[in-house]
């Protein structure tokens, strides 16, 4: 008896490209992978999905839609500007692959709708469209970068073949035996490791938007 045809939508592909990428890495999202995935013929999927930019855009969609929005703003444009970074640091952590797509073109439902949320906390500030862009492109980069750097420091972590405690252990090592040659650089280098931390996001964060504040309110 014939197995009934699967049933495919964009959605599903997406769904399933997010899975692998979560699983095995970005490198690991090919049309081939999706189509073993849900049991097709590979090119079946191009029904549905041009191509894998088309691909990578669908999913970096997908990922933005899984950051919580609030219905509306507080009218405190700080604290919500901070709690929008918090809960998109949280989403890309669960998508570390996400920074190596770079920037998508195109604007998918959910990409729109986290732009004119994060859009309607800044309209107390009375800003030009080209300078709401502005500040949360400023915002977007600085999450995304922080995000990349988070995932370089597990991959280091991983890749040095121990546990990230023993990791930490050995850097703490190399610390000490620096201390003793160069104490500058040491206390330098005790920063740096650093920066992949909660501390150290929250006080990039508060730079961000004391910054914004400075361009934006009257003297």
């Amino acid at each position: 008896m014939p197995r009934p045809r699967r049933t495919l939508d964009r959605a599903e592909i997406t769904r399933v490209a997010v899975e692998l990428a979560d699983r095995d890495g970005l490198v690991a999202v090919s049309m081939r992978r999706i189509a073993a995935e849900v049991d097709v013929a590979a090119p079946s999927l191009y029904w549905h999905v041009r191509s894998k930019n088309e691909l990578y855009e669908l999913m970096a969609d997908a990922v933005i839609g899984e950051v919580a929005l609030p219905k509306r703003p507080s009218g405190d444009w700080r604290r919500d500007l901070r709690k929008l970074a918090r809960d998109t640091r949280a989403t890309l952590r669960r998508h570390s692959w996400y920074a190596q797509l770079g920037i998508q073109p195109m604007l998918g439902p959910n990409t729109q709708r986290y732009a004119e949320q994060a859009r309607a906390v800044l309209r107390g500030l009375r800003l030009s469209v080209a300078d709401e862009v502005q500040i949360l492109a400023a915002l977007n980069n600085y999450i995304v970068g922080f995000v990349h750097r988070e995932h370089a420091w597990h991959e280091l972590s991983r890749r040095s073949g121990v546990s990230e405690a023993e990791w930490a252990r050995g850097v703490g090592e190399l610390l000490a035996d620096t201390a003793g040659e160069d104490l500058q650089l040491a206390e330098q280098m005790r920063a740096r490791v650093n920066l992949h931390s909660d501390q150290s996001f929250e006080f990039g964060l508060a730079c961000l938007l004391d910054g914004i504040a400075a361009r934006t309110m009257p003297a």
